[in-house]
């Protein structure tokens, strides 16, 4: 049994104030990333807006899954690494860090440019 910690970066303002931006979850050493992100989504950890409806999971640097908000039938992942990875496998840091990256934050089309 390991000790994995979870970040995520604020998704509006007052978010840091209200919710946690840290979770620390127990994990067996047989544990698939698909079955861990699976009890990070179970806990409501991960917030979302309708400016912000995809996170990314990054390990060491690097991007290992995606989530992306469905607020009428639950959030579903997008795994960049085979899902059965064991965890202790694809986060030896023991840390997992979901950041909002790239334009893709939203469902919204960009605005044209010039506009209000």
């Amino acid at each position: 049994m390991s000790t994995i910690e979870v970040t995520r970066h604020a998704v509006c303002a007052a978010d840091d104030q209200i919710n946690s931006l840290t979770l620390t979850i127990q994990v067996p050493g047989s544990e698939s990333l698909q079955g861990f992100v699976a009890r990070i989504i179970g806990r409501s950890f991960l917030q979302f807006s309708s400016s912000h409806s995809t996170i990314t999971g990054f390990a060491s640097g690097r991007p290992i899954v995606r989530v992306h908000a469905d607020f009428s039938c639950g959030h579903r992942p997008e795994f960049l690494i085979p899902p059965d990875t064991p965890v202790e496998t694809c986060l030896p840091s023991k840390l997992l860090e979901f950041q909002w990256t790239g334009s893709n934050n939203s469902f919204k089309p960009n605005p044209l440019r010039g506009s209000a």
